[in-house]
């Protein structure tokens, strides 16, 4: 499984909150005593599986509740945690032939449940869970060999950069044009070091993120893989993306190394420690969790881009994939449930954006009427970064979990505190790429 760091680094820039969340009287966390765990050996509660942060899961919890208040609704027994552990415990109750009714799950880890038989086709519900209307840039991750398996809660743009406008303002700086590049990236967050005298960084150190690095290489015309099983970039691209972060580190502009191995969370980043101005979140739904961390006023931005011509730096995609089990023995009511979430405008509101912008368009209308401060932000940022175009994103092959969880995050570690050359890290990388991808 990955490193204690690659945990750290992922929970940093993905969707995570380290521990166990009471959030109501009538359920539990994972792993709590009082849990009713069908486990697709009966057909009572659906057991249905998932992570969050902030007020994540309680949004999906209230609207789990509305669901069950409706005509026909099977009844559900939510099991939730943050993002650390999440998996382990995933994996063991598929491995035990104990899975959930219906559990979360995240790009890395889509083609690699699917091949191990772990996840329903859901071809034959595809218009209750309304899979063929889909925006094409979000439906490819839907699906593979011709067949949908996954439901999506809402989608998000991705990367996104939250942006401490509180500590901007103080130093005199303002926040960046929706279209600014790397280069202007790398100025803007040596105005920060330079203007706080040297007493504020300019960023949170995004190195060992997936999620950042295939945007940058969006924007070098390249992708994280390529056909199937292989990398869809070369050494000199991976080198780039290193050393621009050793650069960051080097002349104050990003935090130093042992601040990133300390961020286990929205709670300890470096933005809401008051360390940076600048940070990064996997997706804009992450906005609203972390202004609930801090009293400095939070925004939204985008990723930087490669420069004219290039890829958009923020893409969009699915916020949430859904999947149901095929040894659920209540199948049926898993996708009334998971019908109810992405199709009734009250379940919509009561998520508000914590699970992402609602697809349907007719439901984003209805949720956008009332929207103000920080979702009216992250309604705005999607409706931007709609209107460039999205890239259709790729599924990942099996073999990605480890490498990007824990590969990539040990190649910026290990730059970052002098125990590696760029050089060096990028062709451990691309060894370890070689075995996990084969």
């Amino acid at each position: 499984m990955t490193t204690q760091f690659s945990r750290r680094r992922l929970l940093q820039f993905g969707a995570a909150a380290a521990g166990v969340t009471a959030l109501s009287s009538c359920t539990r966390g994972l792993g709590g005593s009082n849990n009713t765990s069908s486990g697709g050996g009966s057909k009572g509660a659906l057991d249905v599986m998932f992570w969050g942060e902030g007020d994540q899961n309680k949004k999906l919890i209230e609207a789990l509740d509305l669901y069950q208040k409706s005509s026909g609704a099977a009844k559900v027994n939510p099991q939730y945690s943050g993002f650390s552990g999440y998996y382990d415990k995933l994996a063991t109750r598929v491995a035990g032939g104990n899975p959930p009714d219906v559990f979360q799950i995240h790009l890395p880890y889509l083609m690699e449940y699917i091949k191990r038989g772990a996840v329903a086709p859901l071809d034959q519900y595809k218009d209750d869970l309304g899979l063929d209307k889909m925006p094409d840039y979000v439906a490819t991750t839907t699906k593979a060999d011709g067949k949908y398996y996954f439901a999506l809660l809402g989608a998000a743009t991705q990367p996104a950069i939250i942006v401490d406008t509180t500590k901007l303002k103080s130093l005199g700086l303002t926040a960046p044009s929706p279209d600014w590049t790397i280069d202007q990236y790398k100025s803007a967050m040596a105005d920060v070091w330079n203007k706080s005298g040297h007493k504020l960084a300019g960023t949170a150190d995004l190195g060992g993120n997936p999620i950042a690095l295939e945007s940058f290489l969006r924007g070098r015309g390249k992708a994280l893989f390529g056909d199937g099983s292989t990398l869809g970039f070369a050494q000199e691209d991976l080198a780039a993306w290193l050393q621009l972060w050793q650069d960051l580190r080097g002349n104050g502009s990003a935090v130093p190394m042992p601040v990133t191995a300390a961020a286990t969370g929205f709670q300890n980043d470096p933005v809401t420690v008051g360390k940076a101005a600048y940070t990064g979140t996997a997706t804009s739904r992450g906005l609203p969790s972390m202004q609930s961390l801090t009293k400095d006023t939070l925004s939204l931005g985008t990723f930087p881009s490669g420069g004219a011509g290039s890829a958009p730096g923020t893409n969009i995609i699915p916020a949430g994939w859904f999947a149901i089990s095929p040894k659920s023995k209540n199948i049926e009511g898993a996708v009334s449930m998971l019908k109810y979430l992405t199709s009734r405008p009250a379940a919509a509101q009561a998520m508000g954006l914590a699970r992402g912008v609602p697809i349907p368009e007719n439901i984003r209308a209805d949720v956008a009427k009332t929207a103000t401060g920080l979702n009216k932000l992250v309604l705005d940022n999607y409706a931007l970064i709609a209107s460039k175009g999205p890239a259709a994103l790729q599924m990942y092959p099996p073999g990605a979990s480890k490498l990007l969880q824990t590969s990539l995050p040990n190649a910026n570690q290990v730059v970052g505190f002098g125990k590696s050359s760029v050089s060096q890290a990028v062709t451990k990388f691309f060894s370890d790429a070689k075995a996990a991808l084969q």
